[in-house]
């Protein structure tokens, strides 16, 4: 028992030893680290480096000069990724100074705790003055300009990332990092190197590196904004059957970028599409084919009525769409309206003005509804009514025309074309027929009054009046209203020109005295007719001298068979 206890003495005792020794180590160790942590409050930890220049243990002072000194005395040297030095430099040749006191560098070393002094033998630390080191720009642009790389030849160019469209939207293809040395990228690399005091440049840090990068800030704010424009929809419904859609392909070219990546929208790309539209559904100072109330097929000439886009407003109408980023279901902007869209813009509610019969039928919905005898323009006077297809402008009671020669007071003026409309003629007896040729009006289409009353209260503003011509009716007053014409046409019937023709020169001749002084001015040939007339008289007398030679040789008569010869 006794045996015992003494043993178990023996063993606490070694406990306490053990215990003393441990605390002895660790009291060693805490000594240590707080003495290094003192130190390393004056001192840059060990494997510090300010500027590129090792700083281990060094003081603010120490760290400084070393660093003026590597700053006269280091070269750099370009290496290929071989290892192989290309070209080398010193820093006279760069103009490399220190361009900051030893404060900055103070700073940074007040900017260390000491107590990380044993993570900083693990990790080691880097540190930069504010200022960095100097170097003369036109000594280092001259430098990178003076090295010679040719011996790295380039395989591919270096690309800037930028933003396509795929087909169904926009996308950005990343940048290129090309091989090829620039004395930009040269310049950059030295630059770095001075300023950190590296003593090696690899090549490929010289490389002509691209601009604009995937991750660019203004790049991505682009394809966000060119994508919420494509997935804006512009649905086209032009009624009665007739829609658009855009196509995706077509709406990607509506948009540009400059050089900042800056979005905005190419009118001129719209417009193209705009035009594409107006071909298709433009009827405006088209032709018209029209089938008459008498049964007959015509094609009506141009007029002023009729569908036309807008160029420029409906430009403008998709830009404020797409900015506006809600979907949006419209017609086209128009500059003018037609009634229904298709070949027959005209609908069928509409006046039918037929000058051969100087007829006047009013259709509403598809029926003839009313129809009057009419007087239009004076042919003779050159004051026919225009044909074509014409809007009626607006409607007007009590009015009062005026011309150059003359002022009439109507009831219901419905104007179509310029200063040409429907109206009543209270002054006139008697309507239909033949009066307008030589007793037509200046232009417009006289009415009864009643009947003028009747079509005021059908038709409105907007309504197409179709005015046409059928058969050859529009040619023969084309010759009433130029005469000229005819006389043209006399003349250049003159051909060889015999004493049989005198009748057909002398024809030609009254027509052209007929004429007045501006119809005689249009006549192109008139050189002609005179000309013949020379010749004929000419023919005349030769053969009056022949006749009179042929009666001195039968004893001074003349007989009939000798004169017609």
């Amino acid at each position: 028992m006794k045996v015992k206890k003494k043993m178990k003495s023996d063993l606490f005792k070694n406990d306490k030893s053990t215990y003393y020794k441990i605390g002895i180590i660790l009291g060693i160790v805490l000594v240590i680290y707080l003495l290094g942590s003192l130190f390393f409050r004056s001192h840059f930890y060990i494997r510090s480096k300010v500027n590129g220049v090792d700083a281990s243990f060094k003081n603010a002072d120490s760290t400084y000069a070393k660093i003026v000194n590597s700053a006269d005395k280091y070269t750099i040297s370009f290496v290929d990724n071989d290892g192989e030095v290309i070209n080398e430099v010193n820093s006279s040749d760069l103009g490399v100074g220190v361009n900051y006191d030893v404060n900055q560098v103070q700073d940074l070393l007040d900017s260390q705790t000491g107590f990380n002094w044993l993570l900083r033998m693990i990790v080691p630390a880097e540190y930069y003055t504010a200022t960095g080191n100097s170097y003369n720009s036109e000594k280092v642009k001259a430098v990178a300009a003076s090295l010679d790389f040719s011996q790295q030849a380039s395989t591919v160019e270096s690309e800037d990332a930028y933003i396509k469209f795929d087909g169904d939207k926009f996308v950005i293809v990343e940048e290129v990092y090309g091989d090829r040395i620039d004395e930009e990228g040269v310049e950059e690399a030295i630059i770095y190197a001075v300023e950190n005091l590296q003593r090696v440049i690899n090549v490929s840090d010289c490389y002509n590196k691209p601009d604009v990068k995937a991750d660019d800030e203004k790049l991505n704010a682009a394809l966000e904004q060119l994508n919420k424009y494509m997935d804006t929809d512009i649905h086209y419904d032009l009624g009665e059957g007739y829609t658009e859609e855009i196509p995706a392909a077509t709406k990607a070219t509506w948009f540009k970028l400059d050089e900042d990546n800056n979005v905005s929208f190419d009118r001129d790309a719209i417009g193209e599409y705009v035009n594409s539209m107006g071909d298709k559904y433009n009827t405006y100072g088209k032709k018209k084919q029209f089938i008459t109330t008498s049964g007959e097929a015509i094609e009506v000439p141009a007029g002023s009525f009729g569908w036309r886009i807008a160029y420029d407003g409906e430009i403008d109408a998709i830009i404020a769409d797409l900015e506006g980023g809600e979907d949006v279901t419209r017609d086209f902007t128009y500059l003018y309206y037609g009634t229904s869209h298709g070949e027959h813009d005209y609908g069928n509610s509409y006046v039918e003005v037929n000058l051969t019969e100087q007829h006047v039928y009013v259709y509403k919905d598809g029926e003839m509804v009313f129809d009057t005898p009419c007087v239009s323009g004076k042919i003779s006077a050159n004051h026919g009514t225009h044909t074509g297809v014409y809007p009626i402008a607006y409607k007007q009671k009590d009015a009062t025309l005026k011309g150059d020669n003359y002022e009439s007071h109507v009831n219901y003026w419905m104007p179509f074309n310029m200063g040409e409309g429907l109206h009543d003629a209270t002054w006139r007896s008697s309507f239909g027929g033949t009066i307008y040729k030589t007793g037509g009006s200046h232009g417009c289409v006289n009415l009864p009054l009643s009947a003028a009353e009747s079509i005021y209260n059908i038709v409105e503003a907007g309504w197409p009046v179709i005015v046409f011509y059928t058969g050859n009716t529009e040619e023969e007053n084309y010759i009433i209203q130029n005469p000229q014409v005819n006389v043209i046409d006399l003349i250049s019937e003159i051909e060889t020109v015999t004493l049989e023709i005198e009748p057909q020169i002398a024809a030609a001749r009254a027509a052209y005295d007929a004429l007045n002084d501006e119809q005689k001015a249009l006549v192109t040939n008139y050189d002609q007719l005179v000309n013949a007339e020379l010749t004929l008289q000419a023919l005349k007398e030769q053969a009056a001298a022949e006749a009179a030679a042929a009666a001195a040789a039968n004893g001074g008569t003349v007989t009939e068979e000798v004169i017609q010869q």
